[in-house]
């Protein structure tokens, strides 16, 4: 088992991640998940039983022992007495995001700065030259 924090970074218009050296790796890899990821970097599971282990093992699991460290970490900041529900926070079962008809806006691109690479959410609508809001760079748009 290994624990370590990577940076995400851009390529083209995916998101990636580097494994650590010590990581065995196949041609490709297996990725279940949503906000948590589980990833087989042999790519010897089935997508399918990945994403079943998930979705039946990892995230509930997940949830209930995060709710209850989250709910620790309050009654601890709020003072020296916590109250009594505080020690055994409650679980509750996730509900299903509404749905909702949204119109599309204005195409919104994203772009890397030249210079100091921050990635900026560039309107065409609006301009197509404009400065970077991380280094002031100028840039222009073709």
């Amino acid at each position: 088992m290994i624990k370590q924090r990577r940076r995400n970074y851009q390529l083209g218009g995916s998101k990636a991640l580097t494994y650590p050296g010590d990581i065995t790796v196949g041609h490709e890899a297996t990725v279940a998940g949503n906000r948590l990821l589980i990833i087989d970097p042999r790519g010897e599971i089935d997508e399918n039983d990945l994403m079943e282990f998930m979705e039946s093992y990892v995230e509930p699991t997940f949830w209930k022992w995060w709710r209850q460290k989250e709910a620790a970490k309050r009654a601890s900041v709020q003072g020296i007495i916590t109250p009594m529900q505080a020690g055994i926070p409650m679980a509750e079962e996730a509900q299903p995001a509404e749905i909702r008809d949204v119109s599309p806006g204005p195409p919104v691109y994203l772009v890397n700065c030249y210079r100091c690479s921050g990635q900026i959410a560039w309107r065409l609508d609006l301009s197509r030259r404009g400065g970077c809001p991380y280094c002031g760079a100028w840039l222009r748009l073709t």
